[in-house]
């Protein structure tokens, strides 16, 4: 159960309670997805943290805004980049798994069309052969 702050704090910074609903839970959900917080306070968790940041005034609700940026911490920005690494490298290989494996088939096609010329050359040689 929220004590501090109190609900009505946080209903005098939105419209309506709804208002208010949806901009701590929109506000949680940026802190857990690693945006800092904006006021220093060691609440228990998200939740909290964002009904303190909308009672304190930090976060507001702004109309027709709909992709706020979310300022993110240093070990989530960290967190990103070596996912984006990770993702770079397995399209890398793959292409490269790719191309060798198309070399691989081009090279055993033109092994296999070199012997067909061969055997054919040979059917050549042996019709004019019988011809004669």
């Amino acid at each position: 159960m929220l004590v501090e702050p109190s609900i009505e704090k946080i209903k005098k910074q939105a419209n309506c309670p709804f208002e208010a609903a949806i901009l701590v839970s929109q506000r949680a959900r940026q802190l857990t997805e690693g945006a800092q917080p904006m006021v220093a306070d060691k609440a228990a968790n998200n939740v909290s943290l964002a009904c303190c940041e909308v009672a304190s005034g930090t976060v507001v609700a702004v109309p027709g805004q709909k992709d706020p940026v979310i300022p993110i911490t240093r070990e989530e920005r960290i967190r990103r980049e070596e996912e984006r690494r990770k993702r770079e490298q397995q399209l890398e290989e793959e292409k490269a798994s790719r191309i060798g494996s198309g070399l691989d088939s081009l090279l055993s096609a033109m092994a296999g069309d070199d012997q067909s010329d061969d055997v054919s050359a040979d059917d050549e040689d042996a019709e004019t052969e019988t011809e004669e």
